[in-house]
């Protein structure tokens, strides 16, 4: 192993079925700081990493049924198995009649290869016996037992990757595939090339100059016939099951209309109000605000600031030209300063939301919830326009709206992508703004729960209108959604916490340098005497329109830069209980951030981005004037 390092870097590709831990797995052989890269000629995204104090490379390829080239992403898997030195196959122990047809491809392959057999803790709890020696015995590789999510049997696969005993172990090819293979290897260089072209892989034969009979679509029927009733009987001599285990039961009931409704709308109640309304928004904000940074934090800079510059808090008019020392100061560590306010929304603020957004999150990931919600929206969703599969984005502009964007690169077809691309732009609220208006809402009126049903409802009904129109409005259909449900599971504390630090602070990363820069920009039209001008040129709009405090326009500005810094701007603000509701529906439906519009243009063209950016302004102040005259009557 060691001579073959140094001589050529072994690459190990990791593959198997959509949820089956594969991305579990590869964090624990890898760590978290991924090279992510897209395939050549498509937008299917490939990370690869160093195995931990290795220099062998790691490939986590996109989850398949099979490989050929049907589509991109078995492509990619194809070509990345081709040139591997090792493949690592990862199972789910609770679906192996489905997962093993993948297994016997690659065996059958002839390429070194090790079976990991994860989630084997869902499958004793399932009642599914497994015999080990079994699978070992007629597939004539290496399995390991593991629960990737609790690092269990993962130092094993470690071990069975550094240090083999031997060269790395083939499988046992099935006989009856082989006399479909064995016409081509005098024409092609390897058996798994030879494979492909038998099951009529056209890509493969085009690179070898190899035209396909006219009855290659029969043989790979005939094939994949045979590779089913192997598989079929392996699981049947391997797998065993003696009951239906209480937790599939329950998760059957979560995609039930009624009951799946119900428990939505209280995964919905309980994480985004109770959870990060009332108590991240409203107990760890307040305290980290009111007893850490607000007492100690601020007090401190001004103190060290002012012994230098001089602060001031009104009277800035021409501040630049009449005292540049003091509007030095005013910008460091005045009341829009880059060293205090910017400081106290990013940590004292910002950071707890992300956080507790992600955490949430990655419970609802990792409990398997999530595949259901999507098959439970499923039918709700093909009616404006998407299907099930459009709730991946949908969710994930709960955390971040720019990178929910890209993921639309999942959905199947130009008009599912255009339609979640304008609702996200629309009506998705980011996890700091989402963390800040949830405790807005919650902390209104003695903590009553009318006036965030009032948002939720009337938000939930516009993004149900629009969706429905532009169905009406966009020619084509919604692509058809085929999903794995993974078995419920209780989630891993490990695993949990490594997600939500992680996509915290990818978060954090990317909001920092735009937060500085608005507080800056802010503090300078404020020092130059401009910002008041500012708001008073939005006031006819936010108060005559709106029915809302003229201050509320500042909150509008920094929306455009950033939705999450905008509605910070609502903080302070005096407002009754309607006017606060107004003011987080019409900020939530305003325009998407700039890096937001970036990636839409990036992702589809300027004048899609454009169009949603205008349509989103008239839709936000048309919705919000009708909404400000008859809210009164709902709280």
């Amino acid at each position: 192993m060691e001579t073959a390092t140094k001589e050529k870097t072994i690459t190990v590709a990791l593959v198997g079925n959509p949820n089956v831990g594969k991305s579990v797995v590869f964090n624990y052989l890898t760590g978290v700081y991924v090279d992510v890269s897209n395939y050549p000629g498509t937008t299917i995204q490939v990370s690869k990493a160093k195995l931990k104090e290795s220099e062998i490379e790691i490939i986590d390829t996109p989850g398949v049924y099979g490989i050929s080239s049907f589509n991109d992403e078995e492509k990619a898997t194809r070509d990345y198995v081709l040139d591997a030195d090792l493949i690592v196959n990862v199972v789910s122990s609770t679906t192996l009649s489905r997962d093993l047809f993948l297994t016997k491809q690659l065996v059958d392959m002839g390429k070194p290869m090790i079976l990991v057999l994860n989630q084997i803790d869902e499958a004793k709890l399932r009642k599914v016996d497994i015999k080990l020696e079994v699978l070992q015995e007629e597939l004539g590789i290496e399995v390991i037992e593991a629960i990737a999510i609790s690092s269990l049997g993962m130092d094993k696969l470690v071990r069975a990757i550094k240090f083999p005993e031997s060269k790395f172990k083939a499988g046992k090819i099935s006989e009856k595939i082989d006399s479909f293979i064995l016409p081509y290897i005098e024409d092609v260089l390897t058996r798994q090339e030879a494979l492909m072209i038998a099951e009529g892989d056209e890509t493969i034969a085009d690179r070898n100059n190899i035209e396909l009979n006219s009855d290659f679509k029969e043989k790979r029927e005939e094939i994949y016939s045979i590779r089913r009733k192997e598989v079929d009987e392996l699981v049947s001599e391997a797998v065993s099951h003696s009951a239906f285990s209480k937790r599939a039961m329950f998760g059957q009931l979560l995609i039930h209309p009624v009951i799946g409704a119900i428990a939505a709308a209280l995964v919905l109640y309980f994480f985004l109000f109770q959870f990060l309304g009332v108590y991240v928004a409203g107990e760890v904000v307040d305290a980290l605000e009111s007893n850490v940074f607000n007492a100690y934090y601020e007090p401190f800079v001004r103190d060290i600031v002012s012994k230098v510059f001089p602060i001031i808090a009104d009277n800035m008019e021409n501040l630049l030209i009449k005292n540049p020392m003091a509007a030095i100061g005013t910008l460091l560590a005045g009341d829009y300063g880059v060293l205090t306010l910017t400081i106290t929304y990013l940590y004292g603020l910002l950071m707890p939301l992300v956080l507790g957004f992600y955490f949430g999150l990655a419970i609802l990931e990792d409990s398997g919830y999530l595949p259901r919600l999507a098959v439970l929206c499923d039918g709700f969703l093909s009616r404006l326009g998407m299907n099930g599969r459009a709730i991946i984005p949908l969710i994930l502009g709960g955390g971040c709206v720019t990178m929910a964007v890209v993921t639309t690169r999942l959905l199947s077809n130009e008009k599912e992508k255009f339609i979640t691309m304008a609702l996200l732009g629309l009506s998705i609220p980011c996890s700091a703004q989402l963390g800040v208006i949830q405790g807005l809402l919650a902390n209104i009126e003695g903590n009553s729960v009318m006036p965030w049903l009032v948002w939720g409802g009337t938000l939930f009904l516009i993004f149900a209108a629009v969706g429905t129109v532009m169905n009406k409005m966009i020619s084509g259909d919604c692509g058809h959604f085929v999903s794995d449900i993974p078995p419920m599971r209780l989630p891993g504390f490990k695993n949990v916490m490594k997600k939500t630090f992680v996509r915290s602070k990818v978060f954090l990363d990317e909001a920092t340098p735009a937060f500085f820069i608005a507080a800056a920009v802010v503090a300078f039209l404020q020092i130059a005497g401009v910002l008041d001008n500012v708001v008073a040129f939005f006031e006819p709009i936010i108060y005559n329109l709106l029915l809302l405090p003229k201050e509320v326009s500042l909150s509008f500005i920094l929306g455009m830069v950033r939705r999450d810094f905008g509605a910070f701007g609502l903080l302070d603000i005096p407002m009754s209980a309607a006017q606060l509701v107004t003011a987080c529906l019409v900020l939530t439906l305003f325009v998407p951030c700039i890096a937001t519009v970036a990636v839409m243009i990036k992702e589809k063209s300027w004048g899609a981005a454009m169009s949603i950016w205008l349509i989103s302004w008239v839709l936000a102040f048309g919705f919000g004037a009708v909404f400000a005259r008859i809210v009164g009557y709902l709280l």
